[in-house]
């Protein structure tokens, strides 16, 4: 495997590089995940998304970044606390095309499934391909827009 940002051709989330035994269990509970957050905002190189700071959510969060670190190495991730039992945010950004593998991702309906494909890689496994082909994206279009009508 290439650890040289500069000599990755494209950016693409590859699965296998999670451990096998949590890897399905990693795409059926990001949307899960997602779908709790409260708000999303924009930011220049990616988003921070506000959940609710509520029991077992900053262990969910973190478990999320644990897998997402090792498929998605390009990301760069924050998780802050606000005080006095504030919300959690979850901040994904990274260098060139990060921002733009976000907004399709988690925004956008991916109907070009040789699209989906090149965005999250599974090595072959065609069990994963139909997970990921199952799995429901855009995980944050519902709450795009409740942000952008909010503001």
């Amino acid at each position: 495997m290439n650890n040289n940002l500069n000599e990755i051709p494209s950016l693409a989330c590859d699965l296998t590089a999670i451990p096998a035994d949590v890897r399905e269990e990693h795409i059926l509970t990001a949307p899960q995940l997602f779908s709790t957050a409260q708000e999303v905002q924009e930011l220049p190189n990616g988003y921070a998304i506000r959940f609710l700071n509520e029991s077992g959510k900053f262990m969910s969060i973190a478990k999320f970044i644990d897998n997402e670190k090792l498929c998605c190495p390009f990301f760069n991730f924050g998780l802050e606390i606000e005080p006095n039992n504030g919300p959690i945010w979850l901040k994904l950004t990274g260098g060139e095309g990060v921002k733009e593998i976000l907004q399709t991702t988690l925004f956008e309906n991916i109907e070009d499934k040789e699209k989906l494909k090149q965005l999250i890689q599974t090595g072959g496994d065609a069990r994963l391909d139909e997970v990921v082909a199952n799995t429901n994206l855009p995980l944050l279009k519902g709450v795009l827009s409740k942000t952008i009508s909010g503001s």
